[in-house]
């Protein structure tokens, strides 16, 4: 069974990071199959984080649309390129196929057959040079002749051979295989010219004895006009081959990526290859619509716009948040675990206690990592007592005796964007938000050097711009938040009223100092959602 994905938002920060890691590990200890995932390159608070408690990072999650893995139906069915046409034919009449993949004999990708193809074959093949001209086998030719070999020592593999008729006599030569009837009485004959095979057609009610030579004959209780058209069926697929163009995919190709390339196309199957290079199956237009949709959990967000790529495709089983929910919709009832603390760890730390489970030490130290860096050492707005209680029981678990000490090394750790580019600045910590109709970003970076970071003032406004224009924003806001003096400087870029008429402040060259704010989502975000609404 897959495994269920857990992740946070998109430019995740330490709360998306360890909640992720700490729910996983919580429905692990419960029994259950989870997989912490990340949506985003880490922080380096977070990178401080993980090192403290010895945790690797959690996978990156670029997308959850459906797969060619998660389609209900796939057929399995192929041919071997050796298979005759024979066989080929009844294959695809049988379960109504106009094609099919063929493969070799390591189930590799060899092209593909079509039925007009073998009727196509059937039509333009020279009896005469049959087996010099198409690839087939001796034991195609028993199976579709239905023979039985009366004397002789049958071979297998390859027919390298010329067919002649008995009615060509003077050119048979030794290593020929020729068909005959019992009417001419030639068996001896040929038997003493060398030939490679007989292939003689007689009644059912015939007695052909068995003859001192290791020249084999095969008996088919055939008519020699019926015997004739079915040796042409005895051509392997191989001969017939084409190298005509067509499509195939991987089992991991997503089915937003094919659903397009399959309706314009005029193939009705498509070919599905592993990574190994076997075939898989094949797939059709009308196979696309039902596929097994991944479980995941969306933790310390709940808005799409947030979350990972293709969540329409997913079946969203649980919501672990402290965030406001706007536009959250499913398909059917979800588990939602909410409340209004400081962070997302705290609400996770409470199912822990509510499954009578004591987390491991360095889970605990997670928790109380994304609880600190959170609540900015409990000076944010959305600390409640709660966040303060937590951080305490969970700083004895996990061996932490100054958690305060812990705490300001990993906000300073996070700090330093010295080797950041304006892009990564803004993306770190990035969320995207409609207002009464007026899209924009809020970003969010933590520092202890407000005036070093606005050194870089002009490539940061350009890389809003570019944010801007890009994404259709008619405003981008960075709030710098000041860790030390507990307040944030605001930069923005596009159409500054909602946040003039919001903090009640005029910029100046961009810019507003707002004393005391350090929350986007207590402190910011309603105050731009109000002047919004006056726009």
């Amino acid at each position: 069974m897959e495994p269920i994905l857990i992740f946070g938002h998109k430019n995740p920060d330490t709360d998306s990071i360890c909640s992720a890691i700490s729910l996983a590990k919580l429905k692990e200890l419960k029994g259950e199959s989870a997989q912490a995932c990340r949506l985003g390159n880490i922080s380096k608070e977070t990178e401080f984080v993980l090192k403290s408690f010895n945790i690797d990072a959690p996978k990156l999650l670029s997308t959850v649309s459906a797969q060619i893995s998660d389609l209900t139906h796939i057929e399995k069915k192929t041919i071997n390129h050796k298979t005759s046409l024979r066989k080929a034919l009844e294959i695809m009449t049988q379960e109504g196929f106009s094609s099919l993949p063929v493969v070799n004999s390591k189930n590799h990708l060899k092209g593909m057959i079509h039925v007009s193809d073998i009727a196509n074959a059937y039509l333009n093949m020279d009896y005469s040079d049959l087996f010099s001209k198409y690839y087939t086998t001796y034991e195609n030719l028993k199976d579709v002749l239905e023979g039985e070999v009366v004397s002789g020592e049958y071979p297998c593999g390859q027919i390298e051979a010329n067919l002649k008729g008995v009615s060509e006599y003077r050119n048979i030569v030794a290593g020929d295989i020729v068909i005959t009837t019992t009417i001419l009485d030639s068996i001896d004959n040929l038997i003493e010219l060398g030939v490679k095979m007989i292939i003689l057609c007689c009644d059912k009610e015939d007695v052909i004895l068995p003859r001192d030579s290791k020249i084999p004959v095969l008996r088919v209780n055939k008519s020699l006009f019926k015997a004739i058209p079915l040796i042409s069926q005895s051509a392997s697929i191989l001969s017939i081959l084409n190298n005509d163009k067509f499509y195939s995919f991987s089992i991991d190709d997503y089915l937003t990526d094919i659903k397009d390339i399959m309706k314009e196309s005029t193939q009705t199957n498509f070919p599905v290859v592993e990574k190994n290079g076997e075939v898989y199956g094949t797939i059709r237009t009308k196979d696309l619509i039902n596929f097994t949709r991944k479980n995941v959990v969306l933790v310390d967000h709940n808005e799409s716009t947030q979350s990972v790529s293709g969540l329409k495709d997913a079946k969203i089983v649980q919501v672990v948040d402290h965030h406001k929910f706007g536009n959250f919709e499913t398909n059917e009832p979800v588990k939602i675990n909410a409340e209004t603390v400081g962070c997302t760890c705290t609400i996770i730390y409470g199912l822990y206690k509510e499954a009578g489970i004591v987390p491991p030490k360095e889970i605990a130290g997670l928790m109380m990592s994304a609880i600190l860096s959170d609540t900015l050492l409990f000076k944010s707005p959305t600390c409640t007592e709660k966040d303060i209680q937590v951080v305490k029981e969970l700083a004895t678990i996990s061996g932490i005796e100054n958690f305060e000490s812990y705490g300001m090394d990993m906000l300073i750790a996070g700090t330093s964007l010295s080797d950041k580019t304006p892009e990564e600045i803004l993306t770190m910590d990035q969320k995207e938000f409609s207002m009464n109709g007026i899209k924009l970003a809020i970003s969010q970076v933590n520092t202890v050097d407000v005036k070093g970071l606005l050194d870089q003032q002009s490539a940061l406004e350009a890389a809003m711009t570019e944010t801007n224009t890009k994404n259709d924003y008619k405003l981008s806001v960075l709030v710098i938040t000041d860790i030390v003096k507990a307040g944030s400087m605001l930069l923005v870029v596009g159409e500054p009223t909602i946040v003039e008429k919001g903090f009640h402040t005029t910029l100046n060259n961009n810019t507003a100092w707002v004393d005391g704010v350090v929350s986007r989502k207590k402190q910011v975000v309603p105050f731009l959602m109000a002047a919004a609404q006056g726009v």
